[in-house]
């Protein structure tokens, strides 16, 4: 579901940039980027949000400050993928 342009560009309102930071628990790094895909389409499909985009997604074990960047933090499901999934 898209938002209509029109009807946000009005006056009345004005648009703001929103920067949220989550913790996502997952056994390995396919089902954070699943679990995240999930909710940035639960988060998009909502009214007067536009543009839902994950940045970035690295794993953080509790209680560390080791950081590991995963490479690319977008989804592809497993039926559209060509390599093997790790588990």
């Amino acid at each position: 579901m898209k938002l209509n342009m029109e009807s946000m560009t009005n006056k009345e309102n004005k648009r703001y940039v929103v920067q949220m930071e989550m913790y996502v628990y997952a056994d390995n790094d396919y089902m954070a980027r699943k679990r995240a895909n999930d909710l940035r389409l639960s988060i998009d499909n909502r009214r007067h949000s536009q543009d839902v985009e994950v940045k970035e997604i690295g794993e953080q074990p509790f209680a560390t400050f080791d950081y590991r960047k995963l490479d690319d933090p977008s989804f592809t499901p497993k039926d559209l993928s060509n390599e093997p999934l790790p588990f």
